[in-house]
């Protein structure tokens, strides 16, 4: 009787040391996706760069530091960083410039939204640029595509291709939505993507693209890792990303809010890990 009652607390203790295992277990497991995101130092720069392009006064993030520091996108600039934000663990914020962006006008254009999963009209009809008003410097801008023509030759262009693969998927066509990615990513000779608007100069956002809309769609493809690594690249010490490159991989333009957020998104879709 004495040996039993003295091995009972060894016994329950055994016990709790395996619950609290478990419980460690299944915590960490949960967590470990957004740990890896968290120790991503390039996904956390470019955190900080978007915060910094913020204007208080308007609670809006202007395009860029010095091609166009006074215009302020509501579309797509400010909705996509507001959904970054709400993706990437700051979902304070990202509600905050949403509210903002619904205040002077509207947080969805008939084309954006097809990153978060909405459906849109496609093709899409060409962008109108509509000045909302201004405020001392900053012009508050809306991107449109509700009317006039449509861009019938969508296929050629990387970023449109991407969309309608994305498109495609959030109307649950899946076999579809990769075989659209799979001809878009024709389109890429190694540097980046030569499409119908290529002028001897690449443009970052369209690595993005790609990376996140693979991961959306989920497909493997065998450009995944140059992908990335040209797209890190494009990092500046601001964490910004550049707008566009050259063939030497050499940055060229300005960082802006659009670009930069088309690229943590694809980097969280990654994990960050090339």
């Amino acid at each position: 009787m004495t040996q039993l009652i003295f091995r009972k607390p060894i016994f329950f203790l055994l016990i709790f040391t395996i619950l609290i295992i478990v419980v460690l277990a299944i915590l960490f497991g949960i967590k470990a996706q957004d740990n890896k995101l968290v120790k991503c130092l390039p996904i956390q720069a470019g955190l900080e760069y978007l915060k910094s392009q913020t204007n208080p006064d308007i609670g809006l993030l202007r395009e860029a530091p010095f091609a166009a520091p006074h215009i302020y996108w509501l579309n797509n600039d400010n909705s996509l960083a507001a959904y970054t934000f709400s993706q990437l663990g700051i979902s304070s914020l990202g509600s905050e410039i949403t509210q903002k962006v619904q205040q002077y006008g509207e947080n969805s254009n008939d084309f954006i939204e097809v990153v978060w999963g909405e459906s849109i009209t496609f093709p899409p009809h060409v962008a109108t640029s509509v000045l909302l008003m201004q405020v001392g410097q900053a012009e508050i801008w809306q991107e449109m595509h509700n009317e006039g023509p449509v861009f019938e030759d969508w296929a050629e262009y990387a970023n449109l291709g991407f969309l309608g693969a994305l498109n495609t998927e959030n109307q649950g066509e899946h076999q579809e939505a990769v075989r659209i990615f799979e001809n878009t990513m024709q389109l890429f000779d190694n540097t980046g993507f030569k499409d119908k608007s290529f002028n001897s100069i690449y443009e970052t956002y369209k690595l993005a693209l790609a990376l996140y809309t693979a991961g959306k769609i989920n497909v493997e493809y065998a450009d995944r890792v140059t992908l990335q690594k040209i797209l890190l690249k494009m990092q500046n010490s601001n964490g910004g990303f550049h707008t566009h490159y050259d063939s030497s991989f050499a940055p060229t333009g300005d960082t802006n809010t659009e670009t930069t957020a088309f690229a943590l998104l694809a980097l969280s879709a990654v994990v960050c890990e090339p």
